[in-house]
């Protein structure tokens, strides 16, 4: 009987230590997958930092692409265009990575509250500031009668510096993410992934094979919202696995769009005599497929930037990202104006690029730490 009893006594020990075993198990994984969940949003601060430079790399050399009449030095000027073409479609696809499941860490007034402080307010800020920046000391625009619809038209129309059309489209991208992050969870993966085919079909690839056809005609289904295609897969991007094989798929096609833009655009603008734009485009099927897949790339590979440089200082340059948009094409115009303050170095080249890049992040966190001005900078 007392050997009966010792028995069942190791059985229900050797059963506790089973469960307990298990339980540390389970408790193991939920914690090395919220450490991995963490770890690879660090990624996005990296392409919010590779953003901002892309659209500055943009801007200093769109003067040089558009002016072909020396092939040699186009064929690099091109190239970078093709390259970097990527500045706005990454920061659409960090809104997608990161905002899409807003709801289940704040409500909707605090989601506008946020946005409201992020990007509106700044936009406001920096339109008024341009103004008179540009009236009185630059004196590139003239004075504007002052009243609400010029007001209106300069703040609308985008006046003063064409980057502002960008931070319209972020704005429509804000107002409609609150209709999306509502779908249910478990549901998230088959409709995003449904949008995001239909709006690749209907809003980038039908109309670039129109746009590049001999005989073309109106496509009746355009939609102003197009850009939301990179919200979609900014968020199946982040929160889903590929398999190698799908990854492999993923970076060829990408890199053959990115020849498609970078040969196609070289081959018809010195058939035409005239800059083409046919390949290029946020939402041209080549365009689009590129930047996803270089997004993908970078968030698979990042690792191998945080073993350079410490994920902290990423972080840091990551939330100064904001400014650099703002900023700097006031700065271009500035040393533009006084070129000898940069040593006369030519800022509508890849080297005064960076220097512009570099300018603004320093003057970023400055204005940063300047109460009531760090509300321009967010």
């Amino acid at each position: 009987m007392a050997e009966i009893i010792l028995m069942n006594e190791k059985k229900y020990l050797d059963k506790n230590i089973l469960i307990e075993n298990k339980s540390s198990t389970k408790l193991s994984i939920t914690k090395s997958f919220s450490r991995k969940s963490k770890g690879l949003l660090d990624y996005i601060s990296f392409v919010k930092i590779i953003s901002a430079f892309a659209v500055i790399i943009l801007h200093t050399n769109m003067d040089s692409f558009e002016n072909f009449k020396n092939e040699k030095k186009w064929i690099y000027f091109n190239f970078i265009e093709q390259f970097f073409i990527f500045g706005v479609p990454f920061f659409v696809l960090c809104i997608g990575a990161t905002l899409l499941d807003f709801n289940e860490k704040y409500g909707l007034i605090e989601y506008f509250k946020r946005r409201l402080l992020k990007v509106v307010v700044p936009l406001i800020g920096w339109n008024i500031i341009s103004y008179y920046y540009k009236v009185y000391f630059v004196k590139s625009m003239k004075k504007e009668k002052f009243d609400i619809v010029n007001i209106l038209k300069i703040f609308f129309e985008n006046k003063l510096y064409g980057l502002f059309y960008s931070f319209h489209i972020f704005i429509t991208t804000y107002m409609i993410i609150p209709l999306l992050a509502y779908v249910e969870k478990n549901k998230k993966l088959e409709i995003y992934s449904y949008c995001f085919v239909t709006l690749l079909i209907s809003q980038s690839l039908i109309p670039y094979i129109i746009d590049i056809s001999p005989n073309k005609f109106n496509w009746p289904y355009n939609i102003d919202a197009g850009y939301i295609i990179y919200i979609f897969s900014g968020y199946l991007i982040q929160n889903y696995e590929f398999s190698k094989s799908i990854k492999i798929f993923i970076y060829m096609i990408g890199i053959f769009c990115f020849l498609v833009q970078f040969i196609g655009t070289y081959v018809l603008t010195f058939r035409h005599k005239k800059t083409s734009w046919k390949h290029i485009g946020y939402l041209k099927f080549p365009t689009v497929v590129y930047c996803n897949s270089l997004f993908l790339f970078i968030k698979e590979n990042c690792f191998l930037i945080f073993k350079i440089i410490n994920k902290n200082i990423i972080n840091k340059l990551g939330s100064l990202t904001i400014g650099p948009f703002f900023l700097h094409w006031p700065v271009i115009d500035f040393f533009n104006k006084y070129p000898y303050l940069i040593f006369n170095i030519n800022i509508f080249s890849f080297c005064g690029g960076t220097l512009i890049c570099v300018i603004c992040f320093i003057l970023t966190y400055i204005l940063k730490k300047i109460p009531i001005i760090k509300y321009l900078v967010p």
